[in-house]
């Protein structure tokens, strides 16, 4: 039996790789692994042990009630959840350990689908968004020049 390994933070980025997950009829397990978004570090400093482990499972209990009505058709026992507590490599790791090497790993974080949605951008599309942040640098940097003035 092939066990998926999906690592989601983003309800909406989640959805577009779990339905298709779902409705194969290749019967598997797949684990849905939050990868909750850490606290900054102002914010961090003044937080608990105990403050951290409570803000990673109420922001968890949010990201999966939001994806439930998805898996709530599948067949029982197919999709289970779990808190990602480690960084990804070491929980891959420990998952190939303890599943097999039926394992695959799914990296369905909003950022890694942005950068792989770069990745497939024509030159001319990467040229174009790479003047993008300059020109937004000097249109801030003038506008806060004629404010002064």
């Amino acid at each position: 039996m092939r066990t998926i390994a999906l690592f989601i933070d983003d309800a909406a980025a989640a959805r577009m790789a779990l339905q298709p997950l779902i409705q194969t009829t290749d019967p598997g397990r797949v684990v849905l692994v939050a990868c909750v978004p850490k606290l900054s570090r102002h914010v961090g400093r003044f937080v608990s042990n105990a403050g951290r482990e409570q803000y990673r499972q109420r922001w968890a209990r949010d990201l999966f009630s939001e994806l439930q009505p998805l898996w709530s058709t599948a067949p029982r026992g197919m999709v289970e959840t779990m808190i990602a507590k480690a960084p990804l490599e070491v929980i891959v790791q420990r998952m190939k350990v303890h599943e097999g090497s039926e394992l695959v790993a799914i990296d369905a974080r909003k950022a890694a689908l942005e950068q792989a949605r770069l990745d497939q951008a024509t030159p001319a599309q990467r040229a174009a968004r790479r003047w993008l942040i300059p020109a937004f640098i000097t249109t801030g940097l003038g506008i806060a020049l004629a404010i002064s003035e």
